[in-house]
């Protein structure tokens, strides 16, 4: 993973949640938020789990289904 970069985990109620990889709290809540919207799912930032160890995620549908997370950007869903 880059030098600054951090995982988060927004819990989803009624979906599994979303994956983001970015240098900032602020961004990761950005890159949640908006895709959120896009399907009409709701989040609570109060929820979000910084610095998330991937291998705690669900072993049967998030971890096989997941895009590139040491990259920048949103890794689950992929999209």
């Amino acid at each position: 993973m880059g030098v600054n970069l951090r995982r988060f985990w927004f819990p989803v109620p009624g979906h599994l949640g979303i994956g983001v990889t970015v240098y900032t709290p602020e961004e990761a809540l950005r890159l949640a938020r908006e895709l959120a919207e896009r399907y009409g799912w709701q989040i609570d930032a109060t929820q979000v789990v910084e610095d998330v160890d991937i291998r705690q995620l669900d072993q049967k549908h998030v971890i096989p289904n997941m895009g590139a997370c040491s990259v920048r950007g949103i890794w689950f869903p992929r999209v």
